[in-house]
């Protein structure tokens, strides 16, 4: 009787065992991917770890409530970095207030399954970056932001905002929308202090008018207060100075900048429903004229989508009867797709614009609310700035008769430029006619 090499035999058989794992593994992977896509579309939050602010509801674990101690805490950075405050910066305020850092406050509250044996309070600026930065803080479910490359390889892959699943309003807000978005354009435009230590108050706000473009802070130690100015990147930066310097001194644009603003706040106080009135109908004559356009042409892409569905359908044909290659056939198909694609983007972009009414007269409402906050305003900071105005154009300075002038156009959050009437007769008459009109309707 022959031996039996029963290594040989084992050694035979591992391949097949190794293959037979591998594929349980993955068709295992691939049914938890299953799992979590229908989750994930149906608005269920996806990650484990709830948000520094949130608890999960004890009721329903997919659920979310406000932990309040820490969501003051969160507002309190949201705060911070309107007021022009950096990552850093608010670091440092924490640190000295002895505010728990998210991992301290959850191990110190049972939140989580780890223990911290000294509370150390040592915020990071990352832990900061990513507060003023969670959608989740408003009220929607963020999916689908990243995923891993597979069952094998842990590697971490982020997908791009355009690829997110966004659920509006699935839980309580910590912040709202606006100061969320206000927060969002600070960070976005965000400058460094000077080397001499100076903040610049408009980070973010300033624009030339010619082209655009950003205006830069200059900065000196040898300039006295006076002297600090603004001036056109491009100008700056480019050989061939494309554009003119349109240089402005700091102080005299703080002036301007602050004379406007008390301006803009006597008028509505005194004549709040006039302003609404007349803003609400300025935003709708301008509306109907971007509506009308925009209107027209959501009609060419949607009479071009239904053109290139049935372009697909006779190639396809003609595929199939070989009257064309298989080659040529592909390439079509896929250019044909291609068009599609971004005329659907741009269908869903123009109906978003076409249902805009509605937003302005919240823009508008919750302008005037925040005015009302402001009794007096004596000198301009970074939160006045920040909560009041979105942009300030600067234009090229020129000599009117012989004396050198300067237009700057202020554009306040949600309502653009407000045009104030010269003198009380004129503010006194536009009333007048407001009151006349709404009797006669």
């Amino acid at each position: 009787m022959d031996n039996i090499d029963t290594d040989k035999g084992l050694n035979d058989f591992l391949p097949i065992q190794d293959w037979f794992n591998e594929m349980h593994a993955k068709n295992t992977s691939q049914k938890v991917r299953a799992v979590f896509k229908n989750k994930g579309n149906s608005g269920i939050p996806l990650t484990i770890n709830v948000p520094y602010g949130y608890k999960k509801d004890p009721l329903d674990k997919n659920k979310w409530i406000i932990d309040e101690p820490a969501a003051k805490i969160v507002r309190r950075i949201y705060n911070l970095c309107i007021q022009g405050y950096g990552t850093h910066q608010i670091c440092n305020i924490l640190k000295q207030e002895k505010i728990p850092t998210p991992k301290e406050y959850k191990a110190m509250n049972g939140l989580c399954n780890y223990h911290i044996s000294e509370i150390k309070y040592c915020w990071q600026d990352r832990s900061i970056y990513d507060i003023l930065f969670r959608q989740e803080y408003i009220g929607d479910t963020v999916n689908f932001k990243g995923t891993t490359k597979s069952f094998k390889d842990k590697s971490k892959i982020y997908f791009s905002k355009e690829q997110w699943k966004i659920f509006k309003n699935t839980h309580e807000p910590i912040i709202d929308e606006e100061t969320w978005n206000t927060v969002q354009r600070i960070r976005e435009n965000r400058q460094r202090p000077t080397k001499i230590g100076k903040i610049n108050i408009f980070s973010g706000h300033l624009f030339c008018k010619d082209c655009g473009s950003k205006l830069y802070y200059c900065t000196s130690r040898s300039y006295t207060e006076n002297r600090h100015f603004y001036r056109c990147s491009k100008y700056k930066n480019t050989s061939s100075k494309s554009c003119t310097s349109h240089t402005i001194r700091e102080h005299i644009l703080k002036e301007l900048v602050l004379d406007n603003i008390k301006q803009v706040l006597s008028y509505i106080r005194s004549y709040e429903d006039l302003f609404i009135k007349q803003k609400l109908e300025t935003s709708l004559e301008e509306q109907k004229k971007i509506d009308s356009t925009n209107k027209k042409l959501l009609s060419q892409y949607e009479k071009r989508i239904k053109d290139i569905d049935n372009l697909i359908q006779h190639i396809y044909e003609d595929n199939i009867s070989g009257k064309i290659t298989d080659e040529r056939f592909t390439t079509l198909s896929l250019n044909y797709e291609k068009e599609q694609k971004e005329l659907k983007s741009k269908v869903k972009e123009l109906a978003n614009m076409l249902d805009t009414t509605k937003q302005q007269e919240l823009d508008l409402t919750s302008f005037v609310s925040k005015v009302k906050q402001y009794t007096e305003i004596s000198e301009l900071t970074p939160e006045i700035i920040n909560e009041l105005i979105s942009k300030i154009y600067v234009y090229q300075s020129e000599k009117v008769n012989g004396k050198p002038t300067q237009q700057i156009d202020i554009y306040y959050n949600g309502v653009g430029i407000i045009n104030i009437p010269l003198n009380e007769y004129e503010l006194e008459n536009a009333f007048q006619e407001s009151i006349k009109k709404i009797k006669t309707a």
